[in-house]
């Protein structure tokens, strides 16, 4: 009955995916669209089938497909508590909104999710691959809007576009998990779609609807990456409509982020930015031991502290985990992937392709991902939870090396090797 009810929603999901006007206008045509869909499917059961044989459905994954049937349970049971209680707090207070232990806030990001899984089990019946191919579905529509707005950049880079906003090995396989990624992954996509094609055009009401409603999205399930979100954007919009050069606009914004964080750190303690990364990492600590641990140093609320910190942060999130780095074959896999993405970035400055996109975009995800992949690197300390969190920010550094690599150059170099190595 269930493998039915899988089929049969997953024949639902590519009638959806084959007549949606939005995935027709990226110019994918059908076939690849369905292609593309199919394989975004199938890497969500395969990651559930990892979850099961490897980890024993030990995982965050699993634990939220539980906890989605708990709700659903509750649906039925108390269903005036179901669509109450999430707006009641399980503390005296509600606490601080960056908060990262007793805090309705904190708390709020997964339990919006274990309502929407309660709500999906109605049709899923609780079973976790159902619900994955649900989840995925609308995550799909991420991707789509990824690809628009880099194909709007690089159009004649069509193959390298679809490789970066569609396959690339951790971000297909994070962002197709029941988690907080796939769906930040998904606002985040649709936040750049919608900001991209009004500063292009015009802000019309459906996109500026896009726009405040991925918005609040990221806001509540990862509301440290709204935060590095809103001057990034705010910096392209600037540079695009005032016509100021991107890199101008973008140093110009790190330098007011340093001089408001000193600011709050010394006038304004209350509202110290550098409490609340310290704090991160704490709540991340207290989770226990992983196999694959850093030995970071622990935060302490200080500037010094933090520009200690940050090549180690830095070279975490950028660099780590290299082969071997780890006893862990699970870890390994991604290293070699990392590996991949160092050849092809090398490669890039070696064989670069004219340029011939805007730079403002470029800059924006550039900056954007720089700046959460320094915050990551400062608060995860375990190599397997830094590979998941990067994971979906990734399209806006790989996709752009993808572009500017002159493949054709760097194939008749080859072919050029290739002959006189035989003679």
């Amino acid at each position: 009955m269930v493998i039915l009810l899988f089929i049969f929603y997953f024949i639902g999901g590519c009638f959806l995916m084959s007549r949606s006007r939005f995935a027709k206008a990226s110019g994918l045509g059908t076939r690849n669209i369905l292609f593309l869909f199919t394989i975004k499917i199938a890497a969500g059961c395969f990651l559930g089938f990892i979850n099961y044989f490897l980890f024993q459905n030990q995982t965050d994954y699993d634990a939220y497909n539980a906890a989605g049937i708990e709700e659903y349970n509750m649906l039925f049971s108390d269903p005036h508590r179901f669509f109450t209680d999430i707006f009641k707090s399980n503390y005296a207070e509600y606490g601080e909104f960056f908060g990262s232990s007793r805090s309705y806030w904190n708390d709020l990001r997964t339990n919006i999710i274990f309502k929407i899984l309660g709500l999906l089990n109605v049709f899923s019946r609780g079973n976790y691959y159902i619900n994955s191919l649900f989840f995925n579905t609308f995550c799909f529509i991420g991707h789509l809007a990824l690809y628009r707005v880099f194909i709007s950049e690089y159009p004649t880079k069509k193959i390298e576009c679809i490789i970066g906003c569609f396959l690339l090995p951790s971000l297909l396989y994070f962002s197709s998990g029941i988690q907080k990624d796939l769906i930040v992954f998904t606002a985040l996509s649709v936040f750049c779609y919608a900001l991209y094609f009004s500063l292009k055009t015009f802000f019309s009401t459906k996109r500026i609807f896009y726009l405040i409603t991925s918005f609040l999205i990221i806001l509540f399930i990862r509301n440290f990456i709204a935060v590095l979100l809103l001057p990034c954007a705010l910096a392209w919009a600037i540079s695009y409509k005032f016509k100021i050069k991107a890199s101008i606009a973008f140093v110009s914004l790190l330098i007011i982020g340093l001089a408001a964080t000193t600011l709050l750190h010394f006038y304004i303690p209350k509202l110290d930015p550098l409490k609340v990364v310290v704090a991160k990492q704490e709540a991340f600590l207290s989770l226990g031991n992983a196999t694959t641990l850093y030995h970071n140093d622990t935060l302490q609320p200080t500037i010094q502290k933090f520009v200690a910190s940050a090549p180690k942060a830095l070279r975490h999130s950028f660099l780590s985990p290299y082969p071997g780095e780890f006893n862990n074959m699970y870890i390994n896999l991604f290293a070699v992937e990392l590996s991949v993405y160092a050849i092809l970035f090398l490669i890039m400055l070696i064989i670069p392709a004219k340029n011939t996109s805007s730079r403002e975009f470029i800059f924006f995800g550039l900056a954007f991902t720089f700046l959460v992949f320094l915050f990551s690197g400062y608060i995860t300390t375990a190599a397997g939870s830094l590979i998941r969190y990067r994971s979906i920010y990734l399209p806006f550094l790989i996709t752009p090396v993808l572009c500017s690599i002159n493949w054709q150059k760097l194939i008749r170099a080859k072919k050029a090797g290739i002959i006189t190595y035989h003679n």
